[in-house]
């Protein structure tokens, strides 16, 4: 089970683990006291970080400005994540894998929006609305934050349905078959 946030930034004080290749989770990453009231055995609190990078344009009078980059993280919020401590040895291990593959799975989800915002917003130009550059600036990030959550509204929607297929499919980790088939799936991030 997880619970997803989408944010433009991660709020600083409360911390998160940005997904690596080199990085996988441990139990001690998930530091929030279990829900006694849940049939699941552990929760991951995952989420979408992201920015976008705009670059002022000098010509003459005119204010322009174009989206340079527009950057995101998927990210492990650690303390909303949560597991029982009554889990055995041996399903912890599994059910550990399971967690890491809703990470994975967003991870493989920002990989594909990365790759569709490089190639349709890097260097787009924004047609701004000012009479001076602070006003002109102003209504450039306004553009481009807008820009930035219709991307991130796509992001939670597709990983939502690709969350509700994993879980569904592998049984909440539960039917080691399609588990290990996912396994192989999320090892190509690592390569």
């Amino acid at each position: 089970m997880q619970i997803l946030i989408v944010n433009n930034l991660v709020n600083p004080e409360l911390p998160v683990i940005i997904w690596k290749k080199t990085r996988v989770l441990k139990w001690q990453d998930f530091k929030k006291k279990p829900d006694l009231e849940s049939k699941a055995s552990a929760s991951s609190a995952l989420g979408f970080e992201s920015k976008p990078f705009i670059e002022h344009i000098k010509a003459g009078n005119k204010f322009r400005f174009k989206i340079k980059d527009m950057r995101f993280n998927a990210v492990f919020i650690p303390d909303k994540s949560w597991v029982m401590k009554n889990v055995s040895k041996e399903d912890s291990k599994l059910l550990l894998k399971h967690e890491q593959g809703h990470f994975d799975l967003a991870e493989e989800i920002t990989r594909k929006t990365r790759r569709k915002t490089t190639n349709r917003f890097h260097d787009r130009l924004l047609i701004v609305q000012g009479k001076n550059e602070k006003i002109a600036k102003k209504d450039a990030i306004l553009q481009a934050d807008g820009i930035r959550k219709k991307i991130e509204d796509k992001l939670q929607s597709e990983f939502k349905s690709q969350e509700t297929k994993y879980d569904y499919k592998t049984n909440h980790g539960l039917i080691t078959e399609y588990q290990e088939k996912y396994n192989k799936r999320f090892e190509k991030l690592r390569v």
